[in-house]
């Protein structure tokens, strides 16, 4: 795996899975891990080992600007083991849904050339997702 992703409405529990993965790698010693969100309503919940990033603090807006700064992060820091970004449609902006294909596909390339895993979190209904790449996991939230 190299790049999967987390899918559900709104209010799904999409964020709790993410932290419950990011959790349980985090025990890892050697894991080199980096959240990154719109916003901070998750900073609490990271554990100190992952580094944080608040997005917003960047001005980064759409897929392209993203993938810049992805690939940025490994440039300088390569040994990150995996990337969690939260409310991936929040960055994208207008046409997420649309160009979101195309941006896990060249996401994908990045992540196998860096070797780092990136987990996505996609605000959609699993019956709105568009095709994407076979070997992209899905992960939906069990409903409660």
């Amino acid at each position: 795996m190299f790049v999967d992703a987390v899918v559900g409405e709104k209010g799904t529990g999409k964020t709790p899975v993410m932290l419950e993965i990011l959790t349980r790698e985090a025990k890892n010693e050697h894991a080199n891990m980096v959240f990154v969100e719109s916003g901070k309503s998750a900073s609490h919940h990271i554990p100190h080992s992952v580094r944080f990033i608040d997005i917003t603090e960047y001005s980064i807006q759409g897929y392209d600007q993203l993938l810049a700064f992805i690939a940025g992060m490994n440039a300088k820091d390569y040994d990150i083991s995996h990337i969690f970004i939260d409310s991936v449609f929040k960055i994208a902006g207008d046409k997420a849904l649309e160009g979101l294909p195309d941006f896990i596909s060249r996401l994908e390339k990045l992540a196998r050339l860096v070797e780092t895993n990136i987990t996505l979190s996609i605000s959609c209904a699993i019956d709105e997702l568009p095709k994407l790449p076979d070997s992209i996991e899905i992960h939906v939230p069990r409903a409660n």
